[in-house]
């Protein structure tokens, strides 16, 4: 009989050790090396004969057989719940349920990156995270793009009392629950007005609006001589885009100037927008760090299809800006503290996509991505196709689930991010919904997690949202 070679009863071993236990395995190992030809060759057909029986394993090869962690690295601290880690499958076939994944704060403020088609359990994961975190007091913060992270609030309040904590702010669409804010005059705490209006002017308008140096000379200059005014009570108002639109329209200019205003006056027309117009410009802004960074409970941030993709990018990467600096100003966080998590769903929006966008772009979420976990501030990533994640995503997310993918690409990135063998990439064509393979770097290696249905159920309509929005305005 021809012998299996020691990387297939390695392999064997591995498969068994859950079942087994890492004691007997290295005893089984060390016989199998001293034993003569007959001795290995018996030892194989045992192996051979237990994995079949506890696993269902066969030659097709057709079921993800990732040995866990031991139980108590799967469970960590007991923080939050992730899903049930599966090995091997029942005598009906149906999957093996092993221990649960527990996810430490540490873990998530050292970000999560999601990936997976369409349907497959990338959100469900995401409601089950936030519920897990908001039922214990931790805040949370979700950009939304379609209008479907609402549906929280749907949940029993007697089961989940964190909903009365539960805030949405429709971006664009003033009518229903419309966020309030001043770009360039509400500064985060701790900071300079100057600082602000230089950052905010800047990179992001540079990405979202193709602006340049003349157009942030022109917005600073009269951002600062209105701020000025307004501080010295010559403005009885906060100033706002509209009162530097009116300013800029009435001065001349010639030559270069001339093209560099015209450039300033598209760029405040697009900000000032019907829609976008109390977003960025409000007299009586939202009051972010009490609303949002010091509230306990869920900001829930819709990123309305109605309004431009570039003007509700640009919104979340100067809000983000702002949460990076409150955090920055408030200090370093305790090595475990997690203050607040943020969920991008379609984070591939985010990412720079034209040659100037990625010259000036993504600077933000770097900067979080290698810097927030000191403070405090994790982000989770969601989106569809792994292959658009840049390497500075991937090589800063300590928590991976990779949910079905079907491209090419899209497998080879998500086998890279995992480092599958050779023999494990298939495995990511067999799982299917509810059904994800994760990782916890340096903690719970590559694994098979089944994640629990989502107890929401309803969808929260328009006409709810707005009731709803009046008895927050009524508690405030």
């Amino acid at each position: 009989m021809k012998m299996v070679s020691d990387t297939l009863v390695d392999e064997l071993l591995l498969k068994l050790e859950p079942e087994w236990g890492k004691k007997k395995v290295d005893n089984v190992k060390l016989i199998y090396q001293l034993g003569d030809e007959n001795k290995r060759a018996r030892i194989e057909k045992i192996l051979t004969l237990s994995a079949r029986k506890h696993l269902n394993d066969n030659l097709l090869n057709t079921q993800v057989l990732l040995p866990p962690s031991i139980r108590q690295e799967c469970e960590g601290r007991k923080e939050v719940f992730a899903g049930t880690i599966c090995y091997g499958r029942n005598a009906d076939g149906t999957d093996r349920q092993r221990f649960p994944l527990y996810l430490n704060f540490e873990d998530i403020k050292n970000h999560i990156i999601v990936t997976g088609l369409s349907g497959t359990g990338k959100t469900t994961f995401g409601y089950d995270l936030l519920i897990e975190l908001a039922g214990k007091g931790k805040r949370c913060v979700v950009f939304d793009w379609d209008r479907t992270w609402r549906n929280v609030l749907s949940l029993d309040k007697s089961k989940y009392s964190f909903i009365e904590k539960v805030r949405v702010y429709t971006i664009g669409r003033n009518d229903i629950s419309p966020f309030s804010w001043n770009l360039f005059f509400s500064p985060p705490s701790g900071g300079s007005f100057s600082s602000w209006l230089g950052i905010a002017s800047g990179k992001p308008l540079e990405k979202g609006l193709y602006s340049g140096l003349g157009v942030q000379d022109f917005v600073e200059t009269e951002a600062e001589q209105l701020m000025k005014a307004f501080q010295e009570g010559v403005l009885k108002l906060l100033p706002n885009l509209e009162d530097m639109k009116q300013r800029i329209q009435a001065q001349h200019a010639q030559a270069r100037q001339l093209l560099w205003k015209q450039s300033t006056e598209r760029i405040l027309k697009e900000l000032t927008r019907e829609a976008m117009q109390e977003v960025f410009g409000s007299r009586q802004p939202i009051d972010i760090e009490e609303e949002i960074l010091e509230r306990d409970g869920v900001t829930i941030i819709e990123m309305d299809i109605e309004t431009p993709d570039h003007l509700r990018i640009l919104f979340q990467e100067v809000l983000l800006t702002y949460f990076m600096l409150y955090y920055l100003h408030k200090g370093e966080a305790q090595k475990e503290e997690l203050r607040t998590l943020v969920i991008c769903e379609e984070f591939p929006n985010m990412l720079p996509q034209s040659s100037v966008e990625k010259k000036s772009g993504g600077e933000i979420l770097s900067k979080i991505l290698r810097e927030g976990r000191k403070f405090g501030l994790g982000l989770c990533c969601i989106m569809q196709e792994s292959s658009l994640a840049p390497n500075w995503l991937q090589a800063n997310c300590k928590v991976q689930a990779h949910f079905a993918c079907q491209t090419r690409r899209d497998i080879e990135a998500t086998a890279g991010g995992l480092f599958l063998k050779q023999n494990e990439i298939p495995f990511l064509d067999f799982i299917w919904q509810g059904e994800a393979i994760m990782k916890v770097k340096g903690r719970v290696k590559n694994c098979l997690v089944k994640i629990p249905a989502s107890p929401i159920k309803e969808k929260i309509t328009d006409e709810q949202l707005k009731e709803l929005c009046k008895k927050w305005q009524h508690q405030n």
